[in-house]
Parts: structure tokens; sequence; C-alpha cells
């Protein structure tokens, strides 16, 4: 047995021995350095804190106020009265699309009743598409219309008729 064994190295060439053990010997230097590497590597350096380039802003929502705490109430006196738009034109249809316009960028509050009393549930932004639901309601000296955003049904309230604008409907 040990006669077969040694007569298949002596038939292996030298030059393939060298190469067989340089490649064991490499690989073993190799796997002893990444071992070491790992175990005298430095710990992470601090890091600095990095301040945010822009903040996000929220849009404020009603919170209900907590029991524990008295509402403030502010005395209003304005000086200049806003120029309320003109009444649309035309009536709108049950189940049309309108959009949500001329607001000056500030955005059409949607109200769970059709008067100014009413809590606000949503701002509607410039432009963006609702369908009519109910109305028209006449309330405050405005015309109230109930829409509700097609896309997201939680998205609905009572609007004002002066900053709609009607779209073609599907």
């Amino acid at each position: 047995m040990v006669d077969i064994l040694f007569s298949r190295i002596r038939r292996w060439r030298p030059g393939c021995l060298w190469a067989v053990s340089g490649g064991a010997l490499g690989g073993g230097l190799f796997i002893l350095l990444v071992v070491l590497g790992f175990m005298w590597r430095e710990s992470a350096p601090n890091r600095p804190i990095v301040t945010p380039v822009f903040k996000m802003i929220v849009i404020p929502t009603i919170s209900p106020i907590p029991a524990t705490q008295t509402a403030v109430s502010f005395e209003h006196n304005p000086t200049n009265t806003p120029e309320q738009p003109a009444l649309p034109q035309d009536s709108f249809l049950r189940g049309q699309l309108v959009a949500v316009f001329g607001t000056g960028g500030d955005g059409l509050r949607l109200r769970n009743q059709p008067d100014l009393d009413g809590i606000i549930s949503f701002l509607a932004l410039e432009n963006e598409v609702f369908r009519v639901n109910d109305g028209p309601v006449n309330s405050d000296g405005y015309i109230w219309w109930y829409l509700v955003n097609p896309y997201d049904n939680n998205k609905a309230g009572w609007g004002v008729a002066n900053y709609l604008r009607s779209l073609a409907s599907p």
C-alpha cells in the first residue's frame, strides 16, 4: 500500500509540487491575515453630528384640547376684510368633478357642516380634484357643496362654491 502511495508521488512533476505547496501556503497566510485584522482592528471612530439640510414642516391639523388644558381665545379685529371671490356662474351637479382654485395657495377648508362654525375636517389644496356628492346648501352667505376626493373617501367635507371650478365629468 505504501509502495502505491510513493509511486504516485514520484510520478508528480517537481514544478507541480511547488505550485500546490505555494497555493496552500498563500491561502493559509491570507486566512491568518484576515483573522489578525479582525482581532486588532480599532473601534469605529466617532463621527461628527450631521446637521440636516432641510426641515420638514408639518401642516397643522385640528387636535382636540385635553380636559386639563383651557382654550385660549384671541380677539380678532381685522383692519382689512379680504375680498371673497365672486360666486360661480354655474351650478354643480351631483357626481360632477370640481377643482379647488382661487385660494392663493392657502387651500380650501372642508368642514363637517355647511357653515363657518363647522369643524375643519380637511384642507383641500389648490387644484385638488373632488367629486360633488351633496348640495347646494346656502349658509352664512355662502353656497356649500359636499365634496369627496375620488381617490380617498377620508378626504371629504363641505366646501364653499366660491373656490371651486367645474371639470369635465368622466
